[in-house]
């Protein structure tokens, strides 16, 4: 009985110290998604490859028997283009093949993968990443030997979770380490679906300039998904604010009951005004004064909704639930909310004439149902947003506001309204006139 109380207590001491060491790392581990998005096709598909694996979660996978080839090539590319020798490569990696396997969490990679064989795999996965990341231009995918349409997908996944490569691996095969960085960066900037100008092509010294200031003040990232998600938070205002409070229990579990808002229709029925935020990414409630009642302006940043950004939006929102990562849910949040405000196509047609939202899925039904799709199955929000809609929440219940705003948006919200309320009044004050006189 001793010996047996003796185990069963190195058993749990184990455990725990495992626990506890990966809650502390300061960086998250390449990782299957979250099991939230495993279940069905709800989440699923967007969080699979489509053309080429990175990494050994998804090697093997016979649909991506041609992305393979792609992979090799690239490798070759890369290899000849920086005077590399493949085998030197290899070398590099196997010798280092200790530490890199901690990068993983999924355990099977422990057993599965010889030395040998994994060392092979993370030298063509990173060297074609690296290949592409310099050299993966959609305005010139000749370069790389490939359509554009597949250029497109390929860069898709490179931004799927399970398709991460360690940063250590990619390290490893370059060397300019600060040309890496800018790299991956550079490549984010391109991706980053909350900022309509990273789609845009910036002046090359204006773009370096920004990406060297960033690489400054930042930790190198974990690896390229963690890269887009740091880019993001660096436009993001108040981010810094809400990370320091990332293991708060969200107030929202305990009043979100109490929100009686429910879509932008309502809110703009209570004189909420809606418009794009200028300045940074951020969410927030202003009030200026109005002639008879101040009027609140809800500013959201804009969103580009397409067939590449959807599936990356919905990794990042897995990223962000994976449980060695530490964050605010800062994604998480935003989208949650937006759940809220969008109930039907009205609702993303008004966030759409403001600019907020740019989508080019077809139908503002299709984005709907989207929203409500994703954000069925999201957490509440933490600290980042719930202040925010407490104090939409005290605006929207005064009931003076509501009635005084529902006048004016019904008398005036167009010339051709106000002259005929400017008319009937007139018409009245006249009859009122004639009457007294008549008397």
């Amino acid at each position: 009985m001793a010996s047996g109380s003796e185990s069963i207590s190195l058993v749990l001491q184990e455990a725990r110290q495992s626990m506890e060491r990966d809650y502390e790392i300061s960086s998250s581990k390449v990782q299957p998604v979250p099991p939230l998005f495993q279940e069905g096709d709800k989440y699923a598909k967007y969080c699979r490859p489509k053309v080429i694996s990175i990494g050994p979660i998804h090697h093997g996978d016979p649909k991506l028997k041609r992305g393979e080839q792609y992979k090799l090539m690239w490798a070759s590319m890369f290899a000849e283009r920086n005077e590399q020798n493949p085998d030197d490569l290899h070398k590099r990696v196997l010798d280092n093949i200790a530490d890199l396997r901690k990068s993983f969490s999924w355990e099977e990679i422990r057993t599965a993968y010889k030395d040998e064989d994994l060392a092979f795999m993370l030298l063509v996965d990173g060297c074609s990443m690296i290949q592409i990341l310099e050299k993966g231009d959609l305005f010139g995918p000749q370069e790389l030997k490939i359509k554009v349409d597949q250029l497109f997908l390929v860069q898709r996944d490179l931004l799927m979770l399970e398709n991460q490569l360690p940063y250590q691996v990619l390290k490893l095969l370059v060397h300019d380490e600060m040309q890496l960085e800018l790299s991956m960066r550079g490549f984010c900037e391109f991706q980053n679906m909350f900022k309509v100008l990273s789609r845009q092509r910036l002046p090359i010294p204006r773009k370096l300039e920004r990406q060297k200031q960033i690489r400054e003040n930042t930790s190198p990232p974990a690896h390229l998904l963690d890269c887009l998600y740091k880019t993001i938070l660096s436009n993001w205002i108040g981010a810094e604010e809400a990370e320091d409070r990332i293991m708060s229990f969200p107030v929202n579990l305990l009043d979100e009951e109490r929100i009686t808002y429910r879509t932008i229709r309502e809110l703009k029925a209570s004189a909420f005004q809606i418009k794009r935020g200028e300045n940074g990414l951020s969410v927030s409630l202003s009030i200026h004064r109005g002639f008879f009642f101040d009027i609140p302006t809800l500013s959201l940043p804009p969103l580009i909704l397409d067939d590449l950004t959807i599936p990356i939006l919905l990794n990042l929102i897995a990223y962000e639930m994976c449980p060695d990562f530490k964050n605010a849910f800062l994604i998480s949040s935003f989208i949650k909310f937006l759940d809220l405000l969008i109930d039907d196509p009205e609702d993303v047609k008004e966030l759409r004439k403001e600019g907020i939202l740019q989508s080019s899925l077809g139908s503002d039904q299709q984005v709907s149902e989207l929203f409500n799709t994703i954000g069925s199955g999201l957490l509440q929000d933490h600290y980042s947003l719930s202040f925010l809609k407490s104090d939409m929440e005290s605006y929207y219940k005064n009931k003076f506001r509501s009635w005084m705003a529902e006048a004016y948006y019904t008398h005036c919200r167009s010339p051709w309204t106000i002259i005929a309320l400017v008319a009937a009044t007139t018409l009245l004050v006249l009859t009122f006139i004639q009457t007294i006189k008549s008397l």
